[in-house]
């Protein structure tokens, strides 16, 4: 009787302890875990620390692969009425070890929340709404279709071959951008700008403490307005240019043209501006600098 007694204890703690193990602290783990979704709904990714890659594919299931952070307390992986969440939660605010490196794979058509703090995202063919911000790391999305919305603080955001709606903030980091999209808005602080216009019907780019540099053939009917405190300006124009032109310098700016033979008018408080028409006058390019200056070239493919 004893010994059937302590053979049934004895289980009973295997048992138990195996239930509290698959439930605790995964630090350093690597895991391999899919589940079955629905191929509409939301994803809703948060990891506090690593290199996450979100690619979409069309399979009805998502799945998590790689090596979860050294600090892991938990992974938090579920879905619920058409919502699937991905967390990892860590012990406080402790950063030691290895950070999580994690390939995620969600339903092309299922629309995607993440966020981080420590934290890059490489995210690709997505083909629904996108929205995310990381606090100290870079972001690029590429090959994807949609809304989408980013934000980062102390890292670069790179958005290329997409199309859509796209709206970026950044401080202190440089943007990178190109693509077709309807619309587009692009702001950073402290940092650059890069943006290729071809693709692209409208564009707004606000830059404060940083550099702007856009270059590619506008669209007929484009409407482009760039502007920009204690920063310059550079349009690289390729091919013909069609748009009402104006352009705005204040506060000790320079404003050179290479576009035409159109000359900037001075006036009070070194401000200076320049309004031309360039080809068919179909699009619009506004141009304005606070404290910097604003250049249009012309670039001649050999």
């Amino acid at each position: 009787m004893n010994t059937i007694f302590s053979t049934f204890t004895f289980i009973l703690i295997l048992i138990f302890t195996g239930i509290t193990l698959s439930g605790a602290c995964l630090a350093g783990e690597k895991i391999n875990q899919s589940l079955s979704v629905e191929t509409t709904g939301i994803v809703y990714v948060n990891i506090p620390r690593g290199l996450v890659n979100i690619q979409g594919w069309d399979k009805p299931k998502v799945m998590i692969q790689g090596e979860l952070d050294d600090t892991t307390k938990r992974l938090i992986f579920k879905t619920e009425n058409n919502k699937t969440f991905i967390k990892v939660d860590t012990e406080g605010q402790q950063h030691w070890g290895d950070s999580s490196v994690l390939s995620i794979f969600i339903p092309q058509q299922l629309q995607l929340r993440f966020k981080g703090i420590d934290t890059s995202f490489i995210l690709s063919k997505l083909n629904s709404d996108i929205e995310g911000k990381s606090i100290n790391g870079d972001l690029m999305v590429k090959k994807s279709h949609g809304k989408i919305k980013l934000s980062v603080v102390s890292g670069n955001v790179t958005l290329i071959e997409s199309s859509g709606f796209a709206k970026i903030k950044s401080v202190s980091g440089m943007v990178n951008f190109s693509g077709d999209f309807e619309q587009a808005y692009l702001k950073s602080i402290s940092g650059d700008i890069k943006a290729d216009v071809s693709g692209t019907d409208k564009l707004t780019i606000k830059n404060i403490s940083g550099d702007t540099q856009i270059s590619g053939q506008a669209k007929n009917k484009a409407q482009l307005e760039l502007s920009s405190v204690s920063g310059d300006i550079l349009y690289k124009v390729t091919d013909e240019l069609n748009a009402e032109c104006e352009v705005v310098s204040q506060f000790g700016g320079e404003i050179n043209n290479q576009l035409t033979d159109d000359l900037p008018i001075e006036g009070n408080l070194n401000k200076k501006t320049l309004s031309f028409i360039s080809g068919d006058g179909s699009g619009r390019l506004s141009m304005n600098t606070v404290n910097g200056s604003v250049s249009i070239e012309k670039i001649i493919n050999e």
